[in-house]
């Protein structure tokens, strides 16, 4: 009886924690803000994302002891603080994850981190900031606009590049001024992988030298160490910049290699964007400062960020000196998010890529719900845009659909939902299209 009695509390102690190895997992299966499906402070945390879906920091958050599988995070402007508890520093992973960073949005790291076959792109003036280790096994880390990369630590602290890993610095956009700084850790770089640099304004710095091996991380292979102190690669007379000790300017590329410089396209690409019409179509808009013995453009598109397929061509002017506009329309976007990029082409047949762009269909405008705190009612208006079919669903801090109403928007839609029968205290109120926009925003319940 009494070893019956010790498995049945075994048992019982796996279904609490969520796993054997104490961590609770967490299945994003649908398009959904943080706020809505994890607590704010995640602690030994399972985060699986399904094929296609998005989990959206709608505010800033932090993770102790977690790992990321599969599917797209998003964050604009807000913070993701990675840490660990425990008396050892246990490992923050992300296996085939897509983590799309805007605006001022920043990762801030003080755990060891592993990225897995997974994609991490900077826009705008994102950042992320590690004091650990940080392993990239068949992983990008993409640092566009003005973004940067801060990696601090001791000799032992490694920033490892194995399995033709890459950390791209800008896009050959000139406009770019990202950059890497890496004061203290050791750079190791596999074979296949490399650190790549896109123009004169996007900087390598690092005082130490970086080590390479002939391998693809699977032992041996030999090493060899490269200095990037005192660099004079596209600096000095004729560059934008003068030559600074620790400064390595692009365009240039850091592998087995050594530190070389890369000769671009003979283009020059600006205000690459994406923007979603009104007949439901979706246009990318560029322009050309100069081109020289150019060929065309690809569109591609992709779902997840990491799967593209080519959607359109556009011909190129060939030569020219003066601004060239050009624009292609998606005309059948897929349903949620929708992410572009530009294959430039040469006469030669060389390419290269743009930076990434990202448009999803435009959830309705101005919609709100009253009263706030609400009592018995919250009343729920749909907004201006006519005809598009939303639902919307009552959630409570833990994660549970307590309600859920469908509708059409326009023509002062609005739904009613009845409060009476829940406890005081907050709520999420979540509106959602079928094509996977979603909005969420805080509810008071009150009854005093």
């Amino acid at each position: 009886m009494k070893t019956i009695l010790t498995l049945l509390i075994t048992l019982s102690s796996f279904v609490f924690f969520g796993s054997v190895q104490g961590q609770t997992t967490y299945k994003i299966t649908s398009n959904s803000n943080w706020s809505a499906k994890l607590p704010s402070t995640c602690a030994d945390c399972k985060i699986i994302i399904s094929t296609g879906v998005t989990l959206t920091m709608d505010g800033s958050f932090t993770c102790q002891n977690c790992s990321f599988q599969g599917g797209t995070v998003s964050m604009t402007s807000k913070t993701l603080n990675i840490q660990y508890t425990g008396g050892s520093p246990v490992t923050t992973s992300f296996d085939g994850t897509n983590f799309q960073v805007y605006g001022t949005g920043s990762i801030v790291v003080n755990a060891p981190l592993s990225l897995t076959n997974a994609v991490f792109t900077f826009n705008n003036t994102s950042s992320i900031q590690t004091s650990f280790q940080v392993d990239l096994s068949g992983s990008t880390i993409d640092l566009y606009d003005n973004t940067s990369m801060v990696s601090t630590g001791g000799s032992s602290t490694d920033l490892t590049l194995s399995k033709s890993s890459k950390i791209v610095i800008g896009n050959g956009s000139q406009t770019s001024g990202a950059s890497l700084f890496v004061n203290g850790p050791t750079v190791d770089i596999y074979k296949n992988s490399a650190i790549e640099l896109g123009n004169t304004n996007n900087a390598y710095i690092n005082w130490a030298n970086y080590t390479t091996y002939n391998n693809n991380g699977n032992g041996g292979g030999g090493a060899a160490s490269y200095s990037t102190a005192n660099s004079t690669i596209n600096c000095g007379s004729g560059y934008p910049h003068a030559c600074a000790g620790s400064y390595v300017y692009g365009p240039a590329s850091l592998s087995t290699a050594g530190t070389v410089p890369v000769n671009l396209l003979p283009v020059v690409l600006a205000d690459f964007t994406a923007r979603w019409n009104n007949d439901q179509t979706i246009t990318d808009s560029w322009n050309t400062q100069q081109e020289v013995n150019f060929s065309h453009f690809e569109i591609e598109r992709s779902q997840n960020g990491s799967t593209w397929n080519t959607i359109g061509s556009v011909p190129a002017k060939g030569n020219s000196s003066i601004e060239t506009n050009y624009s292609f329309t998606d005309r059948s976007p897929l349903a949620g998010v929708n992410y572009y990029r530009l294959k430039i082409v040469d006469l030669d047949g060389h390419y290269d890529y743009s930076e990434i762009k990202v448009q999803r269909s435009a959830l309705i405008t101005k919609t709100s719900f009253f009263p706030n705190p609400a009592h018995d009612y919250v009343n729920v208006a749909l907004g201006e845009t006519a005809g598009v079919s939303v639902t919307v669903r009552l959630i409570n801090q833990a994660g549970q659909v307590l309600q859920e109403k469908k509708g059409i928007t326009g023509n002062g839609a609005a739904i009613s939902i009845p409060l009476q029968q829940y406890a005081a205290g907050l709520y999420i109120l979540s509106v959602s299209t079928a094509d996977g926009a979603c909005e969420s925003s805080k509810l008071l319940i009150s009854r005093s």
